[in-house]
């Protein structure tokens, strides 16, 4: 990506007045789950930059409204002058801010259905895991301070840190981590730092 496309992406963020603090936090929880399930979707760096930039963008549709806000932010990315970005860039980043939150990706949907196969699933890579992300801030307070990640058998195990004042947190990212189960295959436990017990599952 053009070294210019994060500030870009700021600037067309802060035209729509987004929520800063949230969606740095987005950004960073984004990134940290991106390195920390490298063995998983085996992408190169050029991706964590379209998937901080979804980040950034994920919510400038609350400029229309709540309900669809993130079908407005595809649209909105989409429409933006972003020079920046090539076409397939920017199509990249406004169908992973789109899946951020509602329906998963379907061939019914036309922006989703215009890419080719490979990158439908570099979408639906990013897009669970920026949900995922999304979900750990659920309270927009960045009750989250770091991650990490193990394997228990069969299971991912992503640790919350700290492990005090993330009930919520802990709640969404479980809630919000289907997509991610689902494209992947594989379970997912979203539990504290200070769970001692090994045993699980």
């Amino acid at each position: 990506m053009d070294a210019n496309a994060r500030q870009q992406a700021l600037a067309l963020a802060r035209r729509y007045d987004f929520e800063q603090g949230h969606s740095f936090q987005d950004a960073k929880l984004a990134l940290i789950l991106f390195d920390l399930t490298e063995d998983l979707h085996g992408l190169t760096e050029e991706y964590a930059d379209v998937l901080e930039c979804a980040a950034l963008l994920h919510d400038i549709g609350y400029w229309y409204d709540y309900e669809d806000h993130h079908t407005h932010a595809y649209r909105m990315i989409m429409e933006a002058d972003l020079p920046a970005f090539t076409a397939r860039e920017k199509a990249l980043v406004a169908n992973v801010a789109r899946y951020h939150r509602g329906s998963r990706p379907k061939p019914k949907h036309k922006g989703f259905a215009a890419l080719d196969p490979e990158d439908r699933e570099v979408v639906c890579q990013l897009g669970s895991i920026l949900r995922l992300a999304d979900g750990l801030d659920r309270t927009h307070t960045d009750a989250v301070q770091d991650l990490s990640a193990e394997w228990l058998g069969d299971t991912l195990v992503i640790r919350v840190y700290p492990s005090f004042g993330t009930a919520t947190e802990l709640w969404a990212g479980q809630k919000k981590s289907r997509f991610f189960q689902e494209v992947f295959e594989v379970p997912v436990r979203v539990l504290p730092a200070a769970t001692e017990d090994t045993r699980y599952p």
